[in-house]
């Protein structure tokens, strides 16, 4: 994710945490004023019933009780009147009648009344009232009087509570009024509140939205560009800018498209196509339709515009650097073609380059197509280092080059191997048969790699079309067999195809089939040929040899199969089979007695030799002392410093190495200075070549000789007369191995051979 991409991401995160706490903050304060306002609303509620309530309360008390006291006095008013005149008892009987009314007049304001003072003064004045009737003649004015008092001050309390009443009621008014008011100030707060909300979200909205236009604008790794109808630039980010190099005063709305294009056009950002650049990009952005389009500007960038017209007038357009994509599309396409070390042609291109030849070939004649690798590349790879080994097949791919002819093709087909198609003609023969040893003196020149002197060969193959094949498989196929044919000749050679190697390639073929399942099958068998030590006159070992029993084909001979398995790689399987069964065999023998093994260099490229020999001895329970590995000078030749750590390891664990096949190779006195080989095996064409080579046995002393100065046993391979019996005596071999004692015989035999050999040794000695 680029910079101005989680610019934009945090600035959006920023936002909307800002939103959010607004939000819940406003809706905190919203809640408040909201349970505020219907607070004192309900205050307000409340108090307008405590008013109405008080009034009723008023009137109840103030002014009912009042207005019966009133008449209360009226009538006991009516009642003294009345008893004043009165004379007789009749007379005074009529006047306490009318004490009766006074007495319901006082009941009433009795019941109205409310307050508990009032009601205990109001029965007061009844009971005094009551009296009166059989009050004395005498007595009777100062009761009258004392009742009077009392009716009066009890209609002045009454008053009283009332204004008093009236007070509270004006007061509770007041208060009604000034919730209510403070309701409505709090409904306009909140009103007011909400609406400057709603105006600080919708400011916020926009600023939002704006910042999040600007980051997204400005995080496009693409160019932006808005203009409107009068062709006047609306908005453009800062890689528009970047892309042609515009000065600020250019970015500014309201510029003129006229104006950037002139500038682009006189400081290299024009397109390279364009004849008249002004007049056509003009032209191109008044046009109000959909364009997409590719320019290439004068400083070798490509750009791809897309632009789009808008409904409002005006258009928008998108400005993408598509450089390094094209760049990348035309190297994929190369590459799809071309090998990506050496730039040759790769199978893909030779493939069809060759389906073309072929149909060229009725009309011109014969196409040669010539198949050859490398000598000795693998070496230079192993011991120089891959990049060595890059750069030397650069300069291969040089020096072929420049072998070509017109219309010819050159092709890398793997890691060290190459096609060549030569252009069909009259004398492909010819030309093919002329160029192939050219190509091997070509290729055999040195090579100068850096500090390195690199000397390598070539061997050919080569197959004609249509003779050898219509299509590139079977021409393919047929120049690699050829090759292989010229490298089993002994390298640097060329060799044409004969179709007696198809059929030997099928045999090959199926060979490496019955060889897979023979793995499985159990089909492998070793045999044991006796080793003999000539000092003692007795057998000292048996190196074991590997015999396939075939269901159909019988025992296939070693030569056939062995260089099979170490091509394709079964070696490693079956030598490991080999090394752990003849372990197993040994342990059945008298513990004086070795096993050889042969290993090949397969073997010790395939790393883990160490490993297996390790875990083989243990499994059988031999001591390691009696195990023998036999190998070539060629184990040598590769991976030398690993392949040396490799036996060192196996000698440390007591195993006795073998130098088989000594005096063949080139090197293989520095090979006995490198490592402490325990035997040096003579090869068997020396011993065989006695009489007919005398120099046989100037090489055989010689190794004899080189043999006991270094404290290693050699062994003479090949024996089968008494003749060369006595000369390997002659001449101080160690051990003798050949016919003469043994051909190889099943494990089964061993025993028998072992007891019989007493009288044969006798015979030899």
């Amino acid at each position: 994710m680029n910079k101005s991409a989680r610019g934009v991401i945090s600035t959006a995160l920023a936002g909307d945490r800002y939103t959010i706490s607004f939000r819940r903050r406003f809706l905190a304060l919203t809640t408040v004023l909201l349970a505020v306002n219907l607070a004192v609303g309900l205050i307000a509620r409340q108090q307008q019933r405590a008013i109405i309530d008080h009034a009723v309360n008023i009137y109840d008390t103030a002014f009912i009780s009042t207005n019966y006291v009133n008449l209360a006095q009226i009538a006991f008013q009516h009642y003294v009147d009345e008893r004043m005149r009165a004379e007789d008892t009749v007379e005074t009987s009529k006047a306490n009648e009318l004490l009766d009314d006074v007495l319901d007049n006082m009941d009433v304001a009795i019941e109205r009344a409310s307050s508990p003072l009032t009601r205990v003064g109001a029965q007061d004045i009844r009971v005094r009232l009551s009296e009166l009737r059989d009050a004395p003649a005498g007595d009777i004015e100062n009761h009258i009087a004392a009742i009077r008092k009392k009716m009066e001050r009890l209609r002045q309390r009454n008053s009283d509570i009332g204004l008093k009443s009236r007070d509270d009621i004006e007061e509770s008014s007041v208060k009604a009024d000034l919730l209510l008011v403070a309701s409505i100030l709090t409904s306009i707060t909140l009103a007011g509140l909400v609406l400057l909300v709603m105006h600080r979200m919708i400011g916020s909205m926009k600023r939002r939205s704006n910042d999040h236009f600007q980051a997204a604008l400005e995080g496009m790794p693409q160019g932006l560009s808005l203009v409107d109808d009068k062709l006047r630039l609306i908005v453009c980010n800062a890689r528009y800018a970047e892309m042609y190099d515009l000065p600020a005063e250019l970015t500014k709305p309201g510029t003129s498209i006229r104006s950037i294009i002139e500038h682009r056009a006189k400081h290299g950002t024009a397109s390279v196509d364009s004849e008249d650049f002004v007049s056509e990009k003009l032209a191109e952005a008044a046009q109000a339709t959909t364009l997409a389009l590719e320019q290439q500007l004068q400083d070798g960038r490509i750009i791809s515009l897309i632009k789009a017209p808008l409904t409002t007038g005006g258009s928008i357009t998108i400005h993408m650097d598509v450089t390094e994509k094209r760049n990348s599309e035309r190297k994929i396409a190369f590459l799809a073609h071309h090998d990506a070390l050496t730039a040759l042609a790769n199978r893909v291109q030779l493939r069809e380059h060759i389906e073309r030849t072929v149909k060229d070939v009725d009309r011109a004649g014969r196409a040669a197509i010539l198949c050859l690798d490398l000598d000795n590349f693998k070496t230079v790879n192993d011991t120089l280092g891959h990049s060595v080994g890059d750069a030397l097949l650069c300069a291969v791919a040089g020096r072929l080059q420049g072998l070509l002819g017109e219309g010819d093709l050159v092709s890398r087909t793997g890691g060290d191997e190459f096609a060549i198609v030569q252009t069909a003609s009259e004398h492909a023969v010819e030309a093919a048969a002329a160029l192939a040893p050219g190509i091997i003196e070509a290729l055999s020149a040195p090579f100068e790699i850096g500090d390195h002197t690199v000397v390598i060969g070539a061997s050919v193959g080569i197959a004609m079309a249509p003779d050898d094949g219509g299509d590139a498989d079977q021409l393919l196929k047929n120049a690699d067999m050829a090759l292989y044919r010229a490298k089993g000749e002994g390298r640097g050679r060329f060799h044409f195809f004969e179709p007696e190697m198809d059929v030997k390639a099928q045999n090959r073929r199926l060979l490496e089939l019955d060889l897979r399942k023979a793995i499985g099958a159990r089909e492998f068998e070793l045999f044991y040929q006796p080793i003999v030590n000539l000092a003692d006159n007795r057998i000292s070992g048996f190196e074991a040899l590997l015999r396939w029993n075939h269901p159909t084909r019988g025992r296939v001979p070693p030569g056939e199969f062995i260089p099979v398995a170490e091509e394709t790689g079964l070696i490693t399987t079956i030598g490991e089979w080999v090394i752990r069964q003849a372990c197993i065999d040994a342990k059945t023998w008298p513990s004086d007695l070795r096993v050889a093994v042969n290993v090949s260099p397969v073997q010790f490229r395939a790393k883990g030799l160490a490993l297996i020999v390790t875990s083989a001895v243990a499994n059988a329970g031999l001591i390691p002392d009696r195990l023998e590995l036999e190998i070539t000078e060629t184990v040598l030749m590769h991976d030398n410093e690993e392949t040396l750590a490799t036996l060192r390891q196996l000698q440390v664990l007591g195993v006795r190495i073998s130098m088989d096949d000594f005096g063949t190779g080139y090197s293989s006195l520095s090979y006995l200075r490198s490592f402490p080989f325990d035997k040096i095996k003579i090869d068997q064409s020396f011993v065989r070549d006695l009489i007919n080579n005398p120099d046989s046995i100037g090489i055989i002393r010689a190794i004899a000789g080189l043999g006991q100065s270094m404290g290693v046993t050699t062994t003479a391979e090949g024996v089968e007369t008494q003749e060369q019996l006595d000369q390997m005596r002659n001449e101080g071999c160690t051990e003798v191995q050949g016919f003469f004692y043994s051909r190889p015989v099943p494990v089964s035999e061993v025993a028998s051979l072992l007891s019989g050999f007493g009288g044969r040794g006798h015979v030899a000695a």
